[in-house]
């Protein structure tokens, strides 16, 4: 039986505000999804492109955020669609060097945490490219950062962690065995700093990661025993087949 702070919240699903120009002002809003649960609204904003793709709520003083690493930027979203708890979307490659799919799986929702199961696949037409994306959040790192991971963490998991700069919550990435070793680690400073993919990508060839992002908005944080069966949740989901 799955513990009931585990279970998915299915009271609500995903609530898509398209973008779409401004008459007066020309200016054409985010690409953004909104799951509710319990008075509480989890945001991402999935415009790609300059803007990039962003997990929260609705303070974004404190999110997640996923950029291309280089000069270029995210490929721009495209069709989109919901299919039961998860939201996909489409950016194809137009002229950088990539096509991103991406699906936002809401995994555990209340008023005070959410987890998101975000599953990035890439695909590429061109014959020498190796793209990568970073995740990145703007926080602190001290000793209440980590202090709820799991002794007994396995080896083949990775748990990056950051608490918000007022202190009002955590923020954590969870990565599992077919993606913490291929992920370089990149954190310094109040800057957590994840970058994944990065290797030579061959033409036709697709390639996924899957990251759980925890957001949580109580001065205790995650519990070292929720993180615990987090950890194994994600070690025992099967990756999904489409993104």
């Amino acid at each position: 039986m799955i513990p009931h702070s585990l279970r998915p919240s299915y009271r609500t699903m995903w609530q898509i505000q398209e973008p779409t120009a401004d008459p007066k002002t020309a200016a054409i809003p985010d690409l953004t999804g909104t799951w509710s649960s319990d008075g509480k609204d989890w945001i991402c904003s999935a415009s790609g492109g300059a803007r990039g793709i962003t997990l929260g709520d609705a303070d974004s003083s404190f999110q997640l955020s996923v950029a291309n690493v280089g000069s270029d930027t995210l490929p721009v979203s495209g069709e989109q669609y919901v299919s039961g708890d998860s939201w996909k979307i489409d950016y194809p490659q137009v002229t950088g060097q990539y096509r991103l799919r991406l699906s936002i799986r809401v995994v555990h929702a209340s008023a005070t945490r959410i987890v998101w199961e975000p599953t990035f696949s890439i695909q590429t037409s061109l014959l020498d490219t190796d793209p990568s994306l970073e995740l990145t959040a703007i926080g602190r790192f001290d000793e209440t950062a980590n202090a709820n991971l799991p002794a007994d963490l396995p080896d083949d998991v990775s748990v990056s962690a950051i608490r918000a700069g007022d202190g009002n919550g955590q923020l954590l990435v969870l990565l599992g065995p077919q993606d913490a070793p291929f992920t370089k680690h990149r954190s310094s400073g109040k800057r957590l700093d994840l970058r994944v993919f990065g290797e030579f990508l061959e033409k036709g060839v697709i390639r996924k990661a899957r990251p759980w992002v925890i957001l949580d908005r109580t001065d205790a944080g995650v519990s070292s025993e929720d993180l615990s069966r987090y950890c194994n949740e994600l070690c025992n989901t099967p990756l999904p087949l489409t993104a």
